[in-house]
């Protein structure tokens, strides 16, 4: 389903400068060596990560104005041109931690919804699905203009994103000028790209290659069930215990309403559990022993045979 667009991704990234990009001479002086690194790491507005990216030496770095923006780089903007990149990181919000980040990434840079991601008033250009640092994400590009103190100014945009810890991360490579000069913006986007997509596959995630630190810190609960174990706990306990005794509470006291015998107990408890192993592992158990199963069988066997005793010593009095 994946069409083939003008721009490459992915291994194109890698294999950049063999593959058809004239090597303009700031992308050769980025290849060169003429970059500097900056890291995420301790920043207030990084949610505990610690990400690096590599931006030219000659760009000047500073801070984000805004709540989920990071950090800025920007070039010498003397010719009326803004050429920038920003990074971002934006928490997601709390039910979301209670879906994976396969079902996440899936939904949200699934080709056919690229388009949806750009601002409104945006004109999406083109994008497709990748991957940054083995994480699953997309890049896309479009057309934002902006009117401001009567001024209107056209911008050509390269959103790169993923999702990592449960965060997208968002690097943003752009270049600006007034509506008048478009066909110069238009230009000189192009002639950028090439580093745009350098800078962006110049991200490193040093938490994913870092060794775990923080296990000890965690409860025993978090470490095996994660963050919202209880939430996790509550749902295992009522699906087990609940799809579990339905069928022999209603066949002893709906529509039997007496004990049954030893033997036909044995049968129908050991029916079931054999349906609950089925049931469990096709909705995605990952239990090797699946104890609470046997507890299960357990209670099903004292549901049927509750009564018994009463039973026969009813028996009994009447034969006496």
């Amino acid at each position: 389903m994946k069409k083939k667009l003008i721009i490459l991704v992915c291994a194109t990234i890698i294999a950049l400068p063999q593959l058809g990009f004239p090597q303009t001479g700031v992308q050769q002086e980025f290849l060169s060596g003429q970059k500097t690194k900056y890291s995420t790491k301790g920043h207030p507005k990084a949610n505990g990560l610690n990400i690096s990216i590599e931006y030219p030496s000659n760009w000047k770095s500073s801070e984000g104005e805004r709540p989920h923006i990071i950090q800025k780089f920007t070039s010498d903007a003397s010719d009326g041109l803004v050429r920038m990149c920003i990074i971002a990181i934006k928490e997601q919000p709390s039910f979301m931690k209670l879906f994976s980040s396969d079902d996440i990434s899936q939904a949200m840079f699934a080709q056919e919804t690229l388009n949806e991601l750009v601002p409104e008033g945006a004109i999406f250009i083109k994008g497709e699905p990748t991957k940054y640092e083995g994480q699953p994400g997309a890049w896309l590009i479009y057309i934002s203009q902006a009117e401001r103190a009567g001024l209107r100014a056209e911008m050509y945009i390269l959103q790169q994103m993923f999702m990592y810890s449960g965060k997208l991360i968002v690097l943003e490579c752009s270049v600006g000028g007034l509506v008048d000069s478009a066909a110069t913006v238009e230009q000189e986007f192009t002639r950028y790209l090439p580093l745009f997509q350098l800078i962006g596959n110049s991200i490193v995630l040093h938490d994913k290659w870092a060794e775990p630190t923080n296990v000890g810190n965690n409860s025993i609960m978090e470490n095996v069930l994660g963050e919202y174990w209880w939430i996790t706990l509550i749902i295992s306990i009522v699906l087990t215990w609940g799809v579990g005794l339905t069928p022999p509470l209603l066949i002893r006291f709906a529509f039997l309403r007496r004990p049954i015998s030893k033997g036909w107990a044995i049968g129908i408890v050991v029916l079931f559990w054999c349906i609950n192993i089925v049931f469990f592992t096709a909705i995605g158990s990952k239990s090797k022993t699946h104890a609470a199963l046997f507890l299960v069988a357990w209670a099903s066997y004292t549901i049927l045979r509750k009564g018994v005793q009463k039973q026969q010593a009813k028996s009994e009095n009447l034969v006496a």
